[in-house]
C-alpha cells in the first residue's frame, strides 16, 4: 500500500483529495489510451475518405502523422510526470501559465472530446446497422443507432472503473484480431492488388496535382491518432502515476501507429476494386477487403469484432472526457460545477458528469448526417486542445522559465527545446490543414464548419467567462511554473479558493 499512499500525498500537495479509486496499473492506463486511439475506429472511420482524397497512396500520410504526434507525446510525457492529475491538458495548461489560460484550454478541450465521442458513436452505429441488417440507414436510423451505441458506453461508465477496465481489455483483444491478425492475413495470403499500388499517385479526383491531395490526406489521417492524452486524464486512478502515465502516453502512440500501418496497407492491398474505393462508390472498403480476402463467412464475425471495438473506444473516450469535466468542475470552472464534480459513493465515479457528457455528445448527432464534416470538426477542435499545453511549455522555454522534469522519456536541454518547437509547429500546421476549406462540392456552411463551430464555442465561452470570471476562483498571484522559476518539482500551485457556495472545493 506504500505507493497508493505516496500517490495520495502527492495529490494533496497539488491541492486535492483522493476521491477517485487508484486501482489502475501501467497496462490498463496504456489500454485506455490504446482503446481511445483505436486503430479500428480511427482508421476504419476515415479510410474511404482518405482513399477518395488521395488514392491508394494516401496510406503514407499515416507515418507523417505518427511522427508529428510522437513529438507531442514526448512533450506530454514531461508534463504528465510533473503533474499526474485528472484533466491532463486542462491541468497542464493552467499550471504552466495560469488560471485564465487554463480555463480557455479546458473549454475547447472538453468540446473537442465531446465531439470526438459523438463521432465515434455515430461511426460505430454504421457498423452496428450492418450487423443488424441495415446496410443503407436513413438519417433517422443512423441517429437511433448512434444513440444505442451511446447508451451502451454510458451504462458501462456509470457502473464504474471495474467494468470499464474489463470492456477496454476486450476491445484490445478485438483490435488484435481485426487490425493485426486480419491485416497480416490479407497482406500475406489474400492480397488482391500488387504492392505497387501503394505508390500510385494517379488517383486524385479531377486529375489535379498530387501534393495538395496528399496534404489533405494528412489532415484526414490526423483523426487516426488522437487520444493518447487520455492516459493523463485517468492519472488520479493510476498507481505510481508520475512514472507510469508518461510511459503509457508514449507506448500508446507507438503501438497504435504500428497497428495502423499494418491495417492501412492491408485494406488497400486486399481491396478487390480500387477504382470503386477511390471514386467513393464503395461506401465500405473495410468490409469489401475482408470479404474478398477471407470469404463471405467472415463478414458477420468481423462486424461483431468491429462493433465491439467501437464500443470499447467509446467507453474510453467517454471515460476520459468525464475525468476532464470532473477536474474542470472541481476547480469551479464549469457551470453547475458542484454537480459535475460530485463522486458517487457506491462506485466512486462522477456519475452526473458521465450523464452530462452523454447528453451533450448526443445532441451533436443532429449534425452527424455528414460524417466527413463531423470528423473534420472534431479533429480540428482536438488539435486546438492539443496545442494549448505545448504552446504554453514553449512560451516558458522562450522566457527561460521552463523546468526540466525527471521521469520516463524525459528529454532535457536543447533536444527538449527542439522537440517542443517541432511539436508546436506540427500542431499549428495540422490545425490549419484541417480547417482549410478545400471541399468545393460542399455547401459553404459545411466547408467552413470548423471555423463556424470554433467561433460559436468561443463566443459562448466568452459570454460565460466574462459573466462569471471562473479564473478568479484561484488566489491572486497563484504560482505557476512560469511565475516561479525556483519552484521545486515536488511543489504545487495553491488550492483554488471558493467564491460561492456552488463552487466550494471538496479539499
Amino acid at each position: 500500500m506504500a505507493q497508493p499512499i505516496a500517490d495520495e500525498q502527492q495529490l494533496e500537495e497539488f491541492g486535492y483529495k483522493q476521491e477517485l479509486p487508484r486501482v489502475l496499473r501501467l497496462w490498463t492506463n496504456w489500454a485506455i489510451g490504446f482503446a481511445f486511439i483505436s486503430p479500428i475506429v480511427g482508421l476504419y472511420t476515415v479510410v474511404a475518405l482518405g482513399a477518395s482524397t488521395a488514392g491508394p497512396a494516401w496510406v503514407w500520410s499515416i507515418p507523417v502523422v505518427i511522427v508529428g504526434q510522437l513529438l507531442v507525446a514526448l512533450v506530454y510525457a514531461q508534463l504528465a510526470a510533473r503533474w499526474p492529475i485528472a484533466g491532463g491538458i486542462y491541468q497542464w495548461s493552467r499550471r504552466l501559465v495560469g488560471p485564465r489560460y487554463g480555463w480557455w484550454a479546458g473549454w475547447f478541450y472538453i468540446w473537442a472530446l465531446i465531439l470526438t465521442l459523438s463521432t465515434v458513436a455515430y461511426g460505430g452505429g454504421g457498423f452496428l446497422g450492418q450487423l443488424v441488417g441495415i446496410d443503407a440507414p436513413t438519417t433517422g436510423q443512423s441517429i437511433m443507432l448512434a444513440l444505442a451505441m451511446m447508451c451502451i458506453t454510458t451504462a458501462v461508465n456509470v457502473v464504474g472503473l471495474g467494468l470499464l477496465r474489463y470492456t477496454v481489455n476486450i476491445g484490445i483483444a478485438c483490435e488484435a484480431v481485426a487490425s493485426v491478425g486480419i491485416g497480416i492475413a490479407l497482406i500475406l495470403f489474400a492480397r488482391q492488388q500488387p504492392i505497387s499500388v501503394l505508390t500510385d499517385t494517379g488517383g486524385v479526383a479531377g486529375g489535379g496535382d498530387y501534393f495538395p491531395a496528399f496534404i489533405a490526406a494528412v489532415a484526414i489521417a490526423g483523426w487516426v491518432l488522437l487520444g493518447f492524452d487520455a492516459c493523463g486524464s485517468v492519472a488520479e486512478e493510476t498507481r505510481d502515476a508520475a512514472r507510469q502515465v508518461p510511459k503509457a502516453i508514449v507506448m500508446s502512440i507507438l503501438c497504435v501507429g504500428l497497428v495502423d500501418l499494418i491495417a492501412a496497407f492491408a485494406l488497400v492491398l486486399g481491396n478487390p476494386d480500387l477504382g470503386a474505393m477511390v471514386s467513393g462508390e464503395q461506401s465500405d472498403p473495410v468490409s469489401a477487403a475482408v470479404v474478398a480476402g477471407l470469404g463471405s463467412w467472415a463478414e458477420t464475425p468481423f462486424l461483431i469484432v468491429v462493433v465491439t471495438s467501437f464500443i470499447a473506444c467509446g467507453i474510453a473516450v467517454q471515460g476520459a472526457t468525464v475525468r476532464v469535466v470532473f477536474s474542470y468542475s472541481r476547480d469551479g470552472m464549469f457551470p453547475l460545477a458542484r454537480l459535475w464534480r460530485k463522486v458517487a459513493h457506491w462506485n466512486r465515479s462522477p456519475v452526473y458528469a458521465t450523464l452530462l457528457v452523454a447528453g451533450l455528445a448526443s445532441i451533436a448527432f443532429a449534425y452527424a448526417n455528414v460524417l466527413s464534416v463531423l470528423v473534420a470538426f472534431a479533429t480540428g477542435a482536438y488539435y486546438v486542445g492539443f496545442l494549448a499545453p505545448v504552446a504554453a511549455a514553449l512560451y516558458l522555454r522562450f522566457r527561460g522559465r521552463w523546468l526540466d522534469v525527471s521521469g520516463p522519456f524525459s528529454v532535457r536541454g536543447r533536444l527538449g527545446y527542439a522537440i517542443n518547437i517541432a511539436a508546436a509547429a506540427w500542431l499549428v500546421f495540422e490545425t490549419i490543414n484541417i480547417a482549410w476549406p478545400r471541399y468545393g462540392d460542399l455547401p459553404w456552411w459545411q466547408n467552413w464548419a470548423f471555423v463556424i463551430g470554433m467561433s460559436a464555442f468561443g463566443i459562448v465561452g466568452l459570454m460565460y467567462f466574462l459573466a462569471r470570471r471562473p479564473d478568479r476562483r484561484f488566489q491572486e498571484g497563484a504560482a505557476t511554473m512560469g511565475e516561479d522559476p525556483a519552484m521545486a518539482p515536488a511543489t504545487a500551485p495553491p488550492v483554488p479558493v471558493s467564491t460561492s457556495e456552488d463552487d466550494r472545493q471538496p479539499a
